[in-house]
């Protein structure tokens, strides 16, 4: 815990930050965007622009009326750019004035990109929530199962429960540069992606590797509880079910190597995806 920081502290210089002065707050911006495409709901879109009107700057001829009365407008090289997903965020662009005339304010095509942005990563985050249920089991479950085990190393020391999660832990240390040195040079050389696999891919490893880890987790539970039941322990929590803890260490392990697909996956995924 001493080491930790200072190794930490040592790296400062060469970590990548920014200083960004006089920017909106982020998720305001995003936000903004989903108000102004719910105000704008009625409105229509104008047609999408090619490029030699969006180089002369112009509006397409046979854009709606409503259009050419100003009633509500879009700039002129707005909807021949950025994605064509969730289009309905475009209406953010429309300038439509309010009842008393004024002109509401406009968010940029960047601002709109940003918003899609975060809809797209939407499900997949969704869906780590899940992942993060199994990540909690090691700190809870599993160590209320270690303190009802037997865990004695010698007559006068036994293994504390909580220190079961150091497992976890040899799991990621020897997965990942075994990742790193041997699976990724195998990998590139049949799919030829610098990585070896994508991103996604490295998660549904990783959530894979989950789904085993809990069927053995689920298996020695079993057999635990069918020790005790043997024992005729069940109603004796404060008593130690003659079964060694070591039972534990597949679960932990396989927890841990899932975790050093799923959990670095994720990060660099989203450090990839999420917009500045």
């Amino acid at each position: 815990m001493a080491i930790a920081p200072i190794v930490f502290l040592l790296g400062t210089k060469v970590y990548r930050f920014s200083i960004k002065r006089d920017k909106k707050n982020p998720f305001l911006r995003i936000v903004k965007v989903f108000v102004a495409a719910i105000r704008n709901r009625k409105a229509t879109l104008p047609p999408a622009i090619s490029p030699q009107e969006r180089a002369s700057r112009t509006l397409p001829h046979d854009i709606p009326e409503q259009f050419k009365n100003h009633r509500a407008t879009i700039p002129a090289v707005a909807l021949g750019e950025g994605s064509q997903q969730f289009k309905f965020l475009n209406k953010a662009l429309l300038v439509v004035p309010s009842g008393s005339g004024e002109h509401a304010e406009v968010c940029s095509i960047s601002d709109v990109e940003e918003a899609k942005a975060i809809l797209r990563l939407a499900p997949i985050w969704t869906i780590s929530l899940i992942y993060g249920i199994v990540l909690s089991q090691p700190a809870t479950f599993y160590t209320k199962q270690g303190a009802t085990m037997d865990r004695s190393v010698t007559p006068s020391f036994n293994i504390p429960p909580a220190s079961l999660q150091s497992l976890l832990t040899l799991g990621i240390v020897v997965t990942v540069p075994i990742y790193d040195r041997i699976f990724v040079p195998i990998a590139r050389s049949f799919t030829g992606k610098p990585a070896g696999i994508t991103t996604l891919q490295r998660i549904g490893t990783g959530m894979f590797l989950s789904v085993i880890h809990m069927v053995v987790a689920a298996l020695i539970e079993m057999k635990r509880r069918h020790t005790a039941e043997e024992h005729g322990l069940v109603d004796h929590p404060n008593v130690t079910i003659p079964m060694s803890v070591c039972w534990l260490m597949p679960q932990y392990l396989i927890c841990g190597v899932s975790e050093a697909f799923s959990m670095v996956g994720f990060q660099e995924f989203f450090y990839e995806q999420v917009p500045s």
